[in-house]
């Protein structure tokens, strides 16, 4: 077993001396959430063609709240109850958990020879305050869709690679659209770190969306970002014809009021308030 050698004259070692390699103070990862179907792969795909920024397979950190779980114990009932001549703080916490996702996902990014790295999994819209905890330079590509559409997809999905999607109701998938917008709404006062993409925008104006996109990261436009990537628009809409009136309502009876406040319009029969258009 290899040994520790403290020098005796070592009188300044903290935790940083004993943690993972430091994450830079000015750092700014790129995260990406939303609601699944709703365009974040199709936004990893175009982030990862950019000569800056690698974006990898979903890394799942925070799919099941347990990170998110563990995080929060440390942080409060665990230092409560920790002998405070360890002298650890809620930032050692952070920074060491911050680390350990840097260690992650950095190492596929240096591979590829970019320097800055992005993370997209569907969930980590319900994690958002905890990622800007964890990372304070991080930056927040929030993807949202017509839930209506997302329904579609959902079902299409479900009957082909995801089976237990299928049990999916047009309630519960607008009550999941709902709680995503929500926890992204707060951010909206950070307009430098929260950022909010429509699917419908981006396959209709795929280089003005990407070009605004770059400009909030701070990013240069790459023109290969749209090369060898096929965007189809035909999925915008396609709810019109694939849902009954009774799915329609059930979407539209949990979600309409936050559709209306986003620019959706409403079907006609279950419009009770003016609409807006896109």
């Amino acid at each position: 077993m290899a040994r520790i050698t403290v020098r005796k004259g070592d009188q300044h070692l903290d935790h940083n001396d004993y943690a993972l390699p430091p994450l830079p103070a000015d750092y700014s990862p790129i995260f990406i959430g939303g609601l699944h179907r709703s365009g974040t792969t199709l936004m990893r795909r175009l982030l990862a063609s950019h000569s800056h920024i690698a974006c990898g397979p979903e890394s799942n950190l925070f799919r099941d709240n347990k990170l998110a779980r563990i995080h929060a114990y440390l942080r409060t009932e665990w230092l409560a109850g920790l002998d405070a001549r360890y002298e650890v703080n809620p930032q050692v916490v952070d920074q060491t958990l911050a680390r350990l996702i840097h260690a992650v996902v950095m190492p596929y990014c240096q591979k590829r020879g970019k320097q800055r790295w992005a993370e997209k999994t569907p969930k980590n819209i319900l994690f958002i305050d905890t990622l800007f905890m964890l990372f304070p330079k991080a930056q927040f590509i929030h993807m949202i869709r017509d839930p209506r559409d997302v329904f579609c997809s959902v079902r299409e999905k479900a009957a082909k690679t995801t089976p237990h999607w299928a049990t999916t109701t047009p309630q519960q998938l607008a009550e999941s659209w709902c709680r995503r917008i929500n926890c992204g709404l707060p951010w909206r006062e950070r307009p430098e770190r929260y950022y909010e993409v429509r699917y419908e925008e981006l396959v209709h104006q795929p280089e003005a969306t990407m070009q605004a996109v770059l400009a909030f990261l701070g990013e240069p436009w790459d023109v290969r970002m749209l090369d060898n990537h096929t965007i189809f628009t035909t999925s915008v809409g396609r709810w019109h014809k694939e849902l009954s009136a009774a799915e329609v309502a059930g979407i539209e009876e949990v979600a309409g009021d936050m559709m209306h406040k986003l620019g959706y319009l409403l079907a006609p029969a279950s419009s009770k308030i003016p609409t807006l258009n896109m």
